[in-house]
């Protein structure tokens, strides 16, 4: 759920600042939140939470690009968000987003997952007040 919270919010800071032409670069930055949240908030374990950091930042990048997809098609056919994503069919969305994702976004997108996870790893913990 946060991977897919985190993708969310990329996506409105994307669709709200439209002349940052490198939202796949925003990847690094929410690899620094969802790290440590992943460590402090959800697993205290460092390998599960590194483990997890990385998938739900893997998520949150596939899910913006979807996202980013069902806008494009929502602007360009004129019609609304759900309405684009339901004639389009969620397969048909995720086919797109792969095709259009480049081995450089491909290669931020890994990166941003290693450090996620490395966040989670390292991040020492601080005692909870119960």
């Amino acid at each position: 759920m946060a991977g897919l919270a985190a993708g969310a919010l990329w996506l409105l800071l994307v669709l709200w600042m439209p002349s940052l032409h490198a939202h796949t670069w925003l990847a690094m930055p929410l690899a620094l939140l969802l790290g440590p949240l992943v460590r402090a908030w959800l697993i205290a374990a460092p390998v599960p939470a590194a483990i997890l950091a990385a998938l739900a930042m893997l998520l949150a990048c596939a899910y913006l690009r979807v996202l980013l997809v069902a806008a494009h098609l929502a602007g360009s056919f004129g019609m609304g968000f759900m309405q684009a994503w339901q004639n389009a069919g969620t397969a048909m969305l995720v086919h797109l987003a792969w095709l259009a994702t480049g081995p450089a976004a491909l290669a931020v997108y890994l990166a941003s997952a290693a450090l996620a996870a490395l966040l989670a790893w390292r991040m020492p913990l601080r005692h909870r007040v119960s």
